[in-house]
């Protein structure tokens, strides 16, 4: 079996290579952690590493967090190895995902022996092409999409033979905030049904499993959708519409989704949009206090930055309700006619996009395309407005308006007789 060994210390690293080559295995060597972790990611790489603390360019405790954060790697097993022996260190290496921590000078026999107990534990492991999740009543098929907390298959339902999206709660980040978090998202999603959400046929949460059976969308998400098939602006407002039907639905239901963004509304072959993922949705009727802590902190911001609206930005989480989704889906439709973000954002900068939003300063779209049609620019900047009793009181006012416009359009191009 191939160990790496990641260690600046020459002395260290000859002796540790030594050792390991002498005990039977085969060493693979880093001088440092930014090669090590290039090594980790080698379709041929070492599935044991030991990696010491305190290295140039990346210490060893970031290069254990990112193998164990990388969900595409197979199963290493990390030794964390340094001088640095006080409680907190060791706990903060096992909060990094390292599987075991030794400090030195260690003896050769206790290295040798951890690494014999490594060795067994990783060939338990099943390969990272046997990993398919079992759930019954499903045959799982590929993977879809991963998240912070859960990941999303392709699935079979036995019975009915529906083809699925099977979104399933990551065992190794259950803990009991997880699980309630995800038991509210299911309470949400249960109880939405209309033709632009995506439905959920099935669910089930225990101290043992968490997933819940949804409707698998064939198509692209919107803003792939208008990079890709280029739709005219009629269209993308018609999607728009659909999408402002389904959260006035929703907002019926006492449901805001708090983080509309374009890889949440998806436009399937067909051409018709469909609203998924409420994650972050909260209720606008009760609350509900056993999961508040998680998704809401005060004074903290909740959702995507360069989708926020200003009080959602400000971290005023009191305030938010369905016109806080309204401002979200007016940002999404300007970007999609207009090309660019309505503020200026720089999206690699979180702080600064949150205090740019935070102010509200909208651009209208004519400043940036002078040939803007005005009648949308109206309904944008009325999406838009910083204050929220300045826009539309509700998502179906908003689809409405957009209905309105495209009519008259189309009465416009109607011959005259």
């Amino acid at each position: 079996m191939k160990v790496l060994i990641a260690e600046d210390n020459p002395i260290w690293r000859q002796m540790l290579k030594q050792n390991v080559s002498n005990w039977g295995y085969e060493p693979v060597v880093a001088e440092d952690g930014k090669e090590a972790w290039k090594i980790l990611q080698r379709p041929d790489a070492p599935r044991l590493a030991v990696l010491d603390w305190q290295m140039p360019h990346m210490d060893g405790i970031d290069v254990c967090r990112h193998i164990k954060g990388c969900q595409t790697l197979p199963f290493t097993y990390v030794v964390l190895l340094t001088s640095r022996d006080a409680e907190e260190d060791m706990v903060a290496g096992l909060d990094a995902g390292a599987d075991d921590y030794l400090t030195k000078p260690v003896e050769p026999k206790i290295l040798r022996s951890r690494l014999a107990a490594a060795q067994r534990i990783v060939e338990a492991v099943p390969p990272r092409e046997w990993a398919l999740p079992r759930v019954a009543g499903y045959e799982v098929k590929r993977l879809l999409g991963k998240g912070a907390f859960a990941t999303v298959w392709e699935a079979a339902q036995n019975d009915s033979g529906r083809r699925v999206a099977l979104k399933i709660i990551r065992v190794d980040l259950a803990t009991e905030e997880v699980f309630n978090r995800f038991a509210r998202e299911i309470r949400i999603a249960e109880r939405l049904d209309h033709p632009h959400i995506a439905r959920v046929y099935d669910s089930r949460i225990d101290e043992h499993v968490g997933y819940y059976a949804m409707e698998l969308i064939d198509g692209l998400t919107f803003d792939k959708y208008v990079k890709y098939e280029k739709p005219k602006v009629a269209k993308i407002l018609c999607l728009v519409a659909e999408v402002c039907g389904a959260l006035d639905h929703a907002h019926k239901q006492g449901v805001v989704h708090r983080d509309l963004k374009p890889s949440n509304i998806m436009v399937t072959q067909a051409g018709a949009s469909k609203l998924v993922d409420f994650g972050l949705a909260r209720s606008m009727f009760r609350p509900e206090a056993e999961t508040e802590t998680v998704t809401s902190l005060e004074g903290t911001a909740i959702g995507t930055p360069l989708f926020m609206a200003p009080e959602q930005a400000r971290g005023e989480n009191e305030k938010l309700d369905g016109r806080t989704d309204i401002y979200a889906l007016g940002i999404i439709l300007y970007i999609m006619l207009v090309r660019r973000h309505p503020h200026q954002v720089d999206p690699s900068d979180r702080w600064k996009t949150l205090r740019e939003i935070a102010q509200g300063h909208v651009s209208p779209p004519s400043e940036v395309k002078p040939k803007f049609d005005r009648d949308i620019e109206r309904i944008l900047l009325t999406a838009l407005a910083e204050d929220p009793a300045a826009r539309y009181p509700t998502a179906a006012e908003f689809g409405q308006d957009i209905i309105r416009f495209l009519q008259s359009k189309a009465e416009e191009a109607r011959p005259q007789k």
